[in-house]
């Protein structure tokens, strides 16, 4: 019975932390709200779950500061952010793909290759032909050159300037 109120009272301080860092990571100094991305990293797995109901609550530009630190936290991360990507907007999505190619984790190769393949947004298409690259899985760049074929130069273009910017 003590180990179970020990592992309450632990996980409540770690929950009352997280909802503090993250209060910092969208409120602060871009220098603070970096160390507070830092150390939303380094706790992890438990920083998962609220970071990933903060991307789909927030804002855009708070989206890309919560994709910053949901990439920190590594690749326990993966499948909450290729959840999203299987059902979010564009607008969500695009923060959740570049987190993705960040993690670099190959699990994200497949769910990527269907976003390619039926987003209808042109700037979501390529983030994630930037992704793919980024991740450097044959089947994913094969995708990705098959796109470029389809798409001409500007898709090409503009792909291209994602990967380069990541």
């Amino acid at each position: 019975m003590q180990k179970a109120i020990e592992r309450r009272e632990a996980w409540k301080e770690d929950t009352g932390r997280i909802r503090e860092l993250m209060h910092v990571m969208l409120n602060d100094d871009t220098y603070t709200s970096l160390q507070a991305i830092s150390a939303l990293g380094a706790i992890g797995t438990p920083a998962i779950g609220p970071l990933v109901e903060t991307l789909l609550a927030v804002d855009s530009d708070a989206r890309w500061t919560v994709a910053m630190a949901l990439a920190r936290t590594g690749p326990e991360a993966v499948e909450p952010l290729i959840g999203v990507v299987l059902v979010a907007d564009d607008a969500i999505k695009n923060p959740a793909i570049w987190a993705l190619a960040e993690i670099g984790d190959q699990r994200a190769v497949e769910p990527l290759v269907g976003t390619l393949r039926t987003s209808q947004s042109e700037c979501c298409r390529a983030l994630t032909a930037a992704a793919l690259l980024k991740l450097g899985d044959p089947a994913g760049i094969a995708e990705v050159e098959k796109e470029f074929e389809q798409a001409g130069e500007a898709f090409t273009g503009l792909a291209m300037e994602a990967f380069e910017g990541t």
